[in-house]
């Protein structure tokens, strides 16, 4: 009689579960919660930003071949009195000159090196010379003065290339080949950020889902409880139990009550954690249930220890950061080294000029080159003291590469001894699922031949509530170590560098 008692009481279970109304909620993959953070994250978006960054000063830095572009326009006065000149006799007689003048300049830099300048300017003179100091000349000029104009332009190229120092290398060419190194870098860096990232969104969903795997369980685990309390209260009161069993089992209900607040808040906390990941609005998505879609994977998956070193040595964006900072320092070496040379540059010019009374005509000048001027050499300049400081900046630049080959190499042996870790926990993972899936099996074994053996009287209500807590246990077991072989698996691609190829995200990084 007992024995039918508490089966129905089972029966029931799922009765009673079907009319609870529970809050409506919104299903969420794993998928789901990458595709959010890629695009939500704080920590990614802050990478990309720096990204940016980096690529605004790459193309600043060949704003030093842009020409730039000169004009100048205005006017000088000069009211110069008489004044003696040794070196004729008489006087220099007094004048005012008006000069005005304008320019107009092209000059910039060639990736070679080579510095030009092209320009040129038009000049007119406006003189009044007063020649009442002496009589004979002052009487030709109406009130003995002068009245003088006179325009002149000029119109030529300069160029200035070197030929050792700076020839193969300079610091515009320096900075440019750095800057792009350094946008490398920060792209790897921010692949890197978006694969840390999507391995903590993935070990905390899996948090989460093992959060919601303990909480069912502790709610079949109270609901049977409280079944088992009902049977025995009827068989207490039927006189075919006594008292104490009631007390023991009211003990159970309530300890199973707290292990299911336990779970629930343990699940809370961890979709917490997972919203924190995956939103950039915490306020208004606080408040929305979830539940995980993607359920704990169970597939064995081989692993071989040398072949994840590969993948590592070849993926992992911060070992090829790390190559990638050699390459900068190299660059710099480079520059450093070209920096020992003398300078050395060839220099020439050419112009054409103009005279006349008028601009056209010194235009007309121009254009026929009536009156040219070209100058060309060699100039050389070597630092007398051995260039102290050139040397000792390329020593300085060789040792911060030296330290970035040492760290290199001890990143490269650190992600050895990280995959070897990582391959170790899924090689133990994987057995602890499988021991943990055979010991739930034959708990449930257990459990269902206690059933049939309490419809018989054969075995007490305690002794079948001992079986249910292993049978709990044992499930809980289970899914914990489904959850590490799924975490293990997350952590064994990150270690790779293989994580994004994983989840079959081709992340394109501009």
């Amino acid at each position: 009689m007992l024995g039918v008692l508490v089966l129905a009481s089972f029966g029931a279970v799922g009765a009673v579960r079907a009319q609870i109304n529970l809050p409506a909620s919104r299903l969420v993959s794993l998928d789901d919660c990458i595709a959010s953070a890629l695009e939500k994250n704080f920590e990614i978006r802050m990478e990309k930003s720096n990204t940016r960054i980096a690529a605004y000063e790459l193309s600043g830095a060949y704003g030093s071949y842009e020409p730039v572009f000169g004009i100048g326009i205005g006017r000088s006065y000069v009211d110069q009195p008489a004044t003696f000149d040794p070196k004729k006799p008489g006087i220099d007689n007094p004048y005012e000159l008006t000069h005005d003048k304008a320019d107009v300049t092209i000059s910039g830099l060639l990736p070679t090196g080579l510095k030009y300048q092209l320009g040129g300017t038009a000049n007119l003179l406006d003189a009044q010379t007063d020649f009442n100091l002496i009589p004979d000349t002052g009487k030709l000029y109406p009130g003995g003065i002068r009245s003088t104009n006179q325009y002149y332009s000029t119109a030529g190229i300069s160029l200035r290339q070197p030929l050792l120092k700076d020839f193969w290398i300079d610091s515009q060419r320096q900075v440019i080949a750095v800057s792009k190194q350094n946008l490398k870098i920060s792209e790897l860096a921010l692949r890197w950020k978006i694969m840390n990232t999507v391995s903590k969104v993935e070990t905390t969903y899996y948090e989460w889902v093992y959060a919601q795997e303990q909480t069912l369980v502790q709610e079949k685990a109270l609901e049977l409880a409280k079944s088992l309390l009902k049977s025995t209260q009827q068989a207490v009161t039927n006189g075919l139990l006594p008292a104490l069993d009631e007390k023991q089992i009211e003990s159970e209900v309530e300890s199973a009550t707290a292990k299911l607040y336990s779970a629930q808040q343990i699940r809370v906390s961890q979709l917490s954690a997972l919203r924190n990941l995956i939103t950039d609005n915490y306020h208004d998505e606080a408040d929305q249930d979830l539940t995980p879609a993607t359920p704990l994977s169970k597939v064995p998956t081989l692993v071989n220890r040398n072949e994840s070193w590969i993948k590592a040595m070849d993926r992992r964006p911060d070992l090829i950061q790390a190559r990638t900072d050699l390459e900068r320092q190299k660059i710099l070496i480079r520059y450093r080294k070209n920096q020992l040379y003398p300078n050395l540059d060839l220099v020439g010019s050419y112009g054409v000029q103009g005279w006349n009374s008028t601009f056209g005509g010194t235009l007309d000048d121009l254009r026929d080159r009536s009156n040219p001027n070209y100058a060309y050499g060699v100039v050389l300049s070597i630092p007398m003291g051995g260039n102290q400081s050139a040397r000792n900046q390329l020593r300085a630049t060789k040792e911060v590469r030296e330290q970035a080959l040492i760290g290199m190499e001890k990143l490269a042996q650190d992600i050895l001894a990280e995959v070897d870790v990582a391959w170790m926990r899924v090689d133990s993972a994987q057995k602890q699922a499988k021991a943990t899936r055979r010991a739930r099996e034959l708990a449930e074994e257990a459990w269902h031949a206690a059933e049939s053996k309490l419809e018989y009287g054969k075995i007490t209500i305690l002794d079948l509530l001992q079986l249910q807590e292993r049978l709990t246990t044992q499930q809980t077991a289970e899914a914990r170590a489904l959850t590490d072989y799924n975490q293990a698996l997350a952590k064994l691609s990150l270690s790779e560098g293989t994580l994004l190829e994983r989840h079959g995200l081709d992340i394109k990084i501009k």
